[in-house]
């Protein structure tokens, strides 16, 4: 398994593609071994899983039904195998799970396996305390997930809320406490190293302080229309 974070826009992208696709070599994209190409086929095709992550936690996030399967063949084989933890959804219902997950601070992630014809083949909505992948490079550095490919900064809006640290699935953002001619000042900060570009800290700010930059060094967006347009 290999996975690269998402913004919402980015994961939107994808589920309402409407047209076949198919992008190969994306070296600055997915700098992996394996699982370097998207072919999307029939892309309004989806079906809603039941996260395997969360599947084997005693008490997980919930819903539990958040991994989207996206396009032909792997919505048929999901359907045939495990028809009791699936179901075909709209792409509208797509893109409310979508919101509903970004709405409760999980990282979207678009998931690679070789086993899967090397290829893209689901968006799931990932959480530090459940999810395998992030739970795998904190504690054990295997890098599974790459950087959205953007990075977030706080400006001096902030007021130091600490509501998108509390957020934060990469432990990201720190509170800061100063004392400026006596007057105690408390702001938030980004641990640019640690950040993956996923957004949510920016959803989360009731100030809009915080904006997503392209970070070139951290990768290129998986952004299929984009991609696509660069490709033609």
């Amino acid at each position: 398994y290999h996975s690269k974070v998402l913004r919402l826009d980015d994961a939107k992208k994808i589920i309402t593609i409407n047209r076949n696709i198919e992008l190969k070599n994306l070296d600055q994209v997915l700098p992996y071994r394996h699982a370097k190409s998207i072919i999307l086929h029939n892309p309004h095709n989806i079906v809603v899983y039941e996260c395997p992550c969360r599947a084997q936690q005693k008490e997980p996030c919930r819903p539990v039904d958040v991994c989207l399967i996206i396009g032909d063949p792997f919505v048929d084989l999901l359907r045939m195998f495990q028809p009791f933890r699936s179901r075909r959804i709209s792409q509208e219902e797509a893109l409310m799970i979508l919101e509903e997950e970004d709405e409760r601070g999980h990282v979207h992630t678009a998931w690679f396996k070789r086993t899967m014809l090397d290829r893209f083949y689901a968006i799931c909505n990932c959480c530090k305390c459940c999810c395998l992948g992030m739970k795998f490079m904190s504690e054990h550095n295997i890098k599974m997930l790459l950087p959205s490919g953007y990075r977030a900064s706080i400006n001096d809006a902030c007021i130091g809320c600490g509501n998108c640290a509390s957020y934060c699935q990469f432990n990201a953002i720190a509170m800061i406490h100063d004392a400026v001619d006596g007057v105690e000042k408390h702001t938030c900060r980004v641990a640019p190293e640690r950040c993956f570009g996923c957004g949510i800290c920016e959803n989360k700010c009731a100030r809009r302080a915080i904006t997503l930059a392209l970070a070139p060094e951290t990768g290129v967006p998986l952004n299929i229309e984009a991609l696509a347009h660069a490709g033609t």
